[in-house]
């Protein structure tokens, strides 16, 4: 996913998030994910996720029993 999105979004297949999310992001059971960008909201990885964020979170990452490495900012 690449641009800016207004709301939040769901990551259900393994890939790269480039770009401007205005809300939360929440990445589904089993699914690798990269967090390039701004992410307004929360992160929320769910159980069996792997995600990796370089990019900045404004709220804050919820772990639910997925694998999450933070070379980024995460303010909230």
């Amino acid at each position: 996913m690449r641009g800016m999105m207004a709301g939040s979004v769901d990551v259900s297949s393994d890939g790269v998030v480039n770009g401007m999310i205005g809300g939360d992001v929440i990445v589904a059971p089993g699914v690798r994910a990269v967090i390039n960008g701004m992410v307004a909201g929360d992160v929320v990885v769910e159980r069996g996720a792997e995600v990796r964020i370089s990019g900045m979170v404004a709220g804050r990452v919820i772990n639910r029993g997925g694998v999450v490495e933070v070379s980024g900012m995460v303010t909230g």
